[in-house]
Parts: C-alpha cells; structure tokens; sequence
C-alpha cells in the first residue's frame, strides 16, 4: 500500500472528519453501488476549487450527513492511489455542533471505540488516520 504523497499534483484533494466523543470516532459505511461501496471511513469528501480544506470538510459534513461541524485540527494526512483515483486524505477533528444525522453517500454510521477501529473494513486512505489517532488519544 502507498499512503505516500511523491506525487501530490495529480491527486485529488479529499478531507475527512475525525468526529469523536467519550472515546469512540465517528465511522460511516459506503453504500453500495459507488467507489468503496461496503467500506468504513471517517466521512468527508471532495476539496472544490477555490476552498480550504476546513470549509470544505464543513461543506461535505452538512452535505453527506446533515450535521453542523467545528472544524479542529490537523490530525493526519494520506496519500494513496486507487487506481483510476489517486487522492490525498486530509484527516481533521471536527467537533458535532448540531442536526439530526441523515445518511447521503452511506448506509450505516457507527460511533466505534478507537481502539476497535481497526477491527472495520476500513477504506484503505484512512488506515494512516486511525493510526496517527490512536497515537494522540490511547498515549
């Protein structure tokens, strides 16, 4: 697996929200049908033109979850290459302000002790998050 970043100009820009609470992060599943369909990840999404990653990782949140989000910092950062997607995986906390969770791109969300993260079918860009998390918060 390559979470690299050697060729970060030809990546997509993706931000996803470390949502976490009394020890346990937020993780959504993919529904079925699109691009890691059935895999776990820390929801998020696409960086548009012209935004910074903490507005955009706000936009996406509101947008895939229907949730209102504080945008903390930096946790981690991930390179990989899917294939015919080569992205970079910007991981950032994000404290939940309000809304009631609806689901848009995903078909379950679980919160997960951090420790048992690793347990999920994680979607393999945000492998290197879970661990920089473990780092931060079970040290």
């Amino acid at each position: 697996m390559d979470y690299s970043c050697r060729h970060e100009m030809d990546r997509i820009n993706v931000v996803a929200g470390i949502i976490h609470r009394k020890g346990t992060v937020l993780l959504a599943r993919r529904k079925a049908g699109g691009h890691l369909a059935g895999y776990w990840e820390f929801p998020g999404g696409k960086v548009e033109s012209g935004e910074t990653p903490e507005r955009a990782l706000a936009r996406e949140l509101k947008e895939e979850l229907s949730i209102l989000v504080e945008v903390g910092s930096l946790v981690a950062e991930s390179c990989y290459d899917y294939g015919p997607q080569r992205i970079r995986l910007l991981g950032y906390f994000a404290k939940y302000l309000a809304g009631d969770f609806a689901l848009e791109s995903h078909d379950k969300i679980e919160w997960v002790p951090v420790g048992k993260v690793e347990s999920f079918k994680l979607a393999p860009a945000d492998v290197p998050l879970i661990r920089a998390l473990e780092k931060i918060i079970l040290t």
